[in-house]
């Protein structure tokens, strides 16, 4: 596959469509996102099914989650306990909501919410 130089953000697209295309449009969140959507898994789990190290997981689980894509059962607050594991599963819901906000920009349609930045 050819390198595909990376572009700067186009000025008048809107701060929470490239959010989604930066969560989005990185190979190994859609793997999470596709993954979790089967059934939930722990991230040291998901790790050793996408092939990528806890660590980077933990990242991309950790951005994910701010935008809403993933959910743990277990609050921010209380996972650190000796012992707890965190099952995480994919927000349908709010896939296909931010699927649909994506898809209303590419095909040039109002985006709602979302405002133009100058």
């Amino acid at each position: 596959m050819q390198h595909v130089p990376r572009l700067s953000k186009p000025p008048r697209m809107p701060e929470g469509v490239a959010a989604i295309i930066d969560a989005i449009g990185n190979s190994a969140r859609t793997e999470i996102l596709r993954n979790l959507s089967q059934r939930p898994m722990s991230a040291p789990e998901l790790a050793e099914v996408i092939e990528a190290a806890p660590r980077q997981v933990l990242r991309h689980l950790a951005l994910l989650e701010d935008m809403g894509l993933v959910t743990a059962d277990h609050p921010r607050g209380d996972r650190r306990a000796k012992g707890r594991v965190v099952l995480w599963t994919t927000d349908i819901a709010r896939a296909e909501e931010v699927g649909r906000i994506w898809l209303d920009y590419v095909a040039g349609r109002p985006v709602p919410g979302a405002e133009q930045d100058a």
